[in-house]
């Protein structure tokens, strides 16, 4: 069928006069058929069917049965320790920073010399940022649990208890989560028990119990560090009750190695 038209024109010529509704009908049934030729003559294309993943990888799956596969990138990330001056870093590289946090290494530089301080907003010659920050840094607890079994009363200089520090690690001033008990009190009339906190055989503080009471009162008056291999000890400095026995401390230390 052809689309009759009422004038000439560049589709030829035309009838002259208006169209009855049977030609208006045709035209619309025409171009009709023709879209529909149009239609159903489209290419089938190629979509995706469906997406599968491995831990490395991920597979389209095509509608003509093809696939491809791509290879997804595997951060490779290492822990370097503390960040330093004057240190090369690469990119992947972890570095901790006290009291702020976990940072990556996004470029590959040098940090600065001392006495520069870690700049986490840093950035290389071109504008882009040498860190990325990951997590904060905690307070980590290494607490030391001590007892010692028996009279409390010693020789004077004599150790009641010593360990090996097998961390850097740091003991708080005050008292806080510092607890010391003794299982049998010293018994009326009887002296105060001084008990010496010491670090590589230096007092850093004390733990003293009055006459009946079974709880020790700490005195740590500054902040003490203590490195890998350095020694803590408890000694008693003031004792003339053997009957006070059965001691238990807990030294709240905290570790700073990382």
């Amino acid at each position: 069928m052809t689309v009759v038209y009422v004038t000439n024109g560049s589709w030829g010529t035309g009838t002259g006069s208006p169209i009855s509704a049977a030609q208006v009908d045709g035209n619309f049934w025409d171009v009709d058929q023709r879209i529909v030729d149009l239609t159903s003559d489209l290419a089938e294309g190629k979509r995706i069917e469906s997406v599968t993943y491995t831990s490395n990888s991920m597979t389209f799956h095509f509608t003509d049965g093809t696939s491809q596969v791509i290879m997804l990138p595997v951060a490779s990330l290492t822990y370097v320790g503390e960040w330093l001056n004057s240190t090369p870093y690469a990119s992947g590289n972890l570095v901790s920073v006290k009291s702020l946090g976990m940072y990556q290494v996004l470029q590959n530089h040098t940090t600065p010399p001392t006495p520069t301080p870690f700049d986490a907003d840093a950035v290389d010659g071109s504008g882009n940022p040498l860190y990325q920050f990951w997590f904060p840094l905690v307070d980590v607890n290494y607490d030391a649990a001590i007892f010692a079994p028996g009279s409390v009363q010693r020789a004077a200089g004599e150790l009641l208890f010593q360990a090996v520090a097998n961390r850097a690690m740091k003991l708080n001033s005050g008292n806080a989560h510092a607890y010391a008990y003794l299982e049998t009190a010293i018994a009326s009339g009887g002296t105060n028990i001084i008990v010496s906190i010491q670090k590589n055989a230096v007092e850093v503080g004390t733990i003293t119990f009055t006459v009946a009471s079974k709880n020790g009162a700490f005195n740590i008056p500054a902040t003490t560090d203590f490195a890998e291999g350095d020694r803590y000890s408890l000694k008693v400095t003031q004792s003339n009750n053997a009957e006070a026995s059965d001691l238990s401390v807990t030294l709240p230390f905290i570790r700073t190695d990382i």
